[in-house]
């Protein structure tokens, strides 16, 4: 929770999140729309499993990116809050689309994802933060 008197650019690293958060998008959404394309949603296939974990790959780099840029002392916070943001812009999007598609949303399907790209941004935020305990900085 902020505490009293702190905004939301004194408890987060904006600059941070951004390069994060651009990270994560420019890998994640165009396999997304891959994925949207190329497959099938009622079958199984090895393609899916595939692109789910590129997609969960792009979220822990990018809540990595935003951990180690950070420059607040809040690594997994910023990992977190750049995992989640990503993945919930995305599905926000996606969604509406589907929804003027007249396709159904997999609530359940979302519910599932929102937890792993948590996960990732756990993930993420702990190799931003060991990156920057053993003294790797990125160049400002």
């Amino acid at each position: 929770m902020l505490g009293t008197g702190m905004n939301i650019s004194e408890r987060f690293d904006l600059r941070a999140l951004w390069n994060g958060a651009t990270t994560a998008a420019m890998i994640a959404v165009p396999v997304q729309v891959i994925a949207r394309l190329a497959v099938d949603e009622d079958r199984q296939s090895g393609w899916s499993v595939l692109l789910t974990l590129l997609i969960l790959g792009a979220l822990v780099l990018g809540a990595g990116v935003a951990a180690w840029h950070q420059q607040r002392s809040t690594p997994l916070s910023h990992g977190v809050l750049t995992s989640s943001g990503v993945f919930i812009t995305v599905q926000i999007v996606f969604s509406v689309i589907k929804v003027i598609q007249g396709d159904s949303i997999s609530w359940g399907r979302i519910v599932v994802s929102l937890g792993l790209s948590l996960v990732a941004g756990i993930c993420g935020g702990m190799l931003g933060s060991i990156m920057l305990r053993r003294g790797t900085v990125p160049r400002r």
